[in-house]
């Protein structure tokens, strides 16, 4: 398949003139030193936060699990990946849901 027809490839198109999307950034950026200077977010939030990856999550899920193995307990461990479930939902029946309410 060629890399244009790819469905991952698509990005999406932000419809706000100039003005709306400035005023977007400037809300993002006072939103986040809000959050960070107040401490709201704890160590263990990876998601949308600067100068942390994936990659960083797991090297805390490694050494989570080697200390609980070397105390000689259990370790469960259950992972989600939801990649493109915005894009899998089924849109249809959840408009025809919240029309309900």
């Amino acid at each position: 398949m060629e890399g244009s027809e790819e469905v991952t490839k698509f990005r999406t198109i932000c419809l706000l003139n100039f003005d709306g999307k400035i005023m977007g950034k400037i809300l993002i950026s006072r939103i986040n030193y809000w959050a960070y200077s107040t401490n709201f977010l704890n160590d263990n939030q990876y998601g949308f936060t600067p100068q942390r990856s994936t990659i960083d999550a797991a090297m805390a899920i490694k050494s989570i699990v080697e200390e609980v193995l070397k105390s000689g307990e259990v370790v469960i461990l259950v992972s989600l990946d939801i990649r493109n479930a915005f894009f899998s939902a089924w849109w249809s029946n959840l408009i025809k849901s919240q029309q309900g309410c």
